[in-house]
């Protein structure tokens, strides 16, 4: 499977870089689709093995940044930082450890899974009327800035900035890759996680700041991108990955490629108009969310 997901990646790719009614040039490939290419596959691969991770942290398959209001609160801080001159990484990195504590609050409180989904969506809602009650009020802001950034966009940054994000995306695979075992164990409950060797609140909440920070990073770049981190690892789950020693590492590739067609289809669907590509994964994404529900539906409620 590992094998066909590279090939796909690839295909993807090419596509991505020389796909159009006219011929592009060198100087857009290497100036701007290279750059979009790069980003577009590095959020996609930290998005999906963030959800994979969530889903085994939370044993739920509907557990991902994005539903549980990781993204949003990540965003609010970024377009903080932006109205304020000040770098958008470390005050969406600081929004979503925040996030975070209130999460595992919650978690403690409500002690059900379908109530923390539902926290998590509240939560979501929150922080994006939050970002554009912002850019309605402030001046140097527009409400349709406001409106991509919360859909989702992947914008024309420099190559080296792209080349950053993707040593960020191999970075977090390579560090959750010796951990994959323990995931397993934690994704079978706490008992089995206890007698693993694994302290399940405390390694929960390390991986849960370590993706959120990742993840913040991302949605800086990119705004909010909704059901990468659910489609990816449940259709890998379908296609019989069961196991994280194979689901983080496939979920890197997989879900680099479904961003990358994803921005693909946005930029090309209505051409020369440029849908937000976090349109593009909730159309995906949306009946795949669905039929996920009904087949986890006695999952979902614990």
């Amino acid at each position: 499977m590992q094998a066909v997901s590279v090939a796909l990646l690839l295909i993807s790719f090419a596509a991505f870089l020389f796909f159009g009614s006219v011929p592009p040039s060198k100087e857009v490939i290497l100036q701007v689709r290279l750059p979009e290419a790069l980003l577009s596959f590095s959020v996609g691969a930290i998005l999906s093995v963030g959800g994979a991770t969530f889903q085994g942290i939370f044993r739920n398959p509907l557990a991902d940044p994005y539903i549980l209001g990781i993204s949003a609160s990540s965003a609010f801080g970024a377009t903080v930082a932006s109205l304020l001159g000040a770098p958008q990484e470390p005050l969406s990195a600081l929004f979503s450890l925040i996030s975070v504590g209130v999460i595992v609050f919650a978690g403690i409180l409500l002690k059900d899974a379908v109530k923390l989904l539902l926290f998590g969506v509240i939560l979501n809602a929150f922080f994006s009327a939050l970002i554009l009650f912002i850019y309605a009020v402030a001046s140097s802001g527009t409400v349709q800035g406001a409106v991509f950034f919360t859909l989702g966009f992947i914008p024309s940054l420099p190559l080296k900035s792209s080349f950053e994000v993707l040593a960020l995306s191999v970075v977090c695979l390579l560090l959750l890759l010796p951990f994959r075992v323990r995931l397993d164990a934690l994704s079978m409950g706490d008992e089995i996680s206890y007698f693993s060797g694994v302290s399940p609140f405390r390694e929960r909440l390390i991986y849960l700041s370590f993706i959120s920070v990742l993840v913040s990073i991302a949605v800086s770049k990119t705004g909010i991108i909704g059901f990468a981190g659910i489609v990816v690892p449940n259709t890998l789950r379908v296609l019989g990955a069961r196991s994280f020693q194979r689901i983080i590492p496939l979920s890197f590739y997989a879900g680099g490629t479904f961003l990358l067609l994803s921005q693909l289809l946005a930029r090309n669907v209505i051409s020369p108009v440029q849908l937000p590509v976090g349109v593009v994964t909730a159309i995906l994404g949306s009946p795949l969310f669905a039929a996920v529900l009904w087949r986890y539906s006695s999952v979902v409620k614990g």
